[in-house]
């Protein structure tokens, strides 16, 4: 009985360097995976039912709202430069640089509820497209 149970706590051991040095080589690799300056990104991304989400994407510094299903993806109406203005100011917000004023805090509150807007409206786009 002594043996079977120096086997077992063998292999749980064993296993468990294994999954550690996969985790790290997956890492490292990773590493080298990334783009630094990636020109497509998807800046928010909302779910609106179980297959589609609307997304705010930047390609080459332009904003695009977007669709996503899992049959399409769509481009449904390039953003203003004040949007655009709107949603750079609430994602430097979002970063952790100190206190934030009430001006920025309103810029943000603004760019939160044009976003709710726009998604409201074409969530009922798509209602109706059904």
């Amino acid at each position: 009985m002594e043996l079977g149970l120096s086997y077992v706590l063998k292999s749980v051991v064993a296993l468990i360097v294994i999954i550690l040095a996969a985790n790290y080589g997956l890492k490292y690799l990773n590493t080298f995976m990334i783009k630094k300056n990636q020109v497509i990104k998807v800046i928010e991304r909302t779910p609106i039912s179980k297959s589609s989400a609307l997304s705010i994407v930047e390609i080459a510094d332009t904003y695009y709202l977007m669709s996503f299903t899992d049959t399409r993806n769509e481009i449904l109406r390039e953003l203003t430069a004040v949007e655009k203005e709107k949603i750079t100011s609430s994602i430097e917000e979002k970063r952790p640089a100190g206190p934030m004023n009430q001006k920025k805090q309103q810029t943000s509150k603004k760019a939160v509820q044009t976003f709710k807007s726009l998604r409201t409206q074409y969530q009922s786009f798509y209602e109706k497209r059904k």
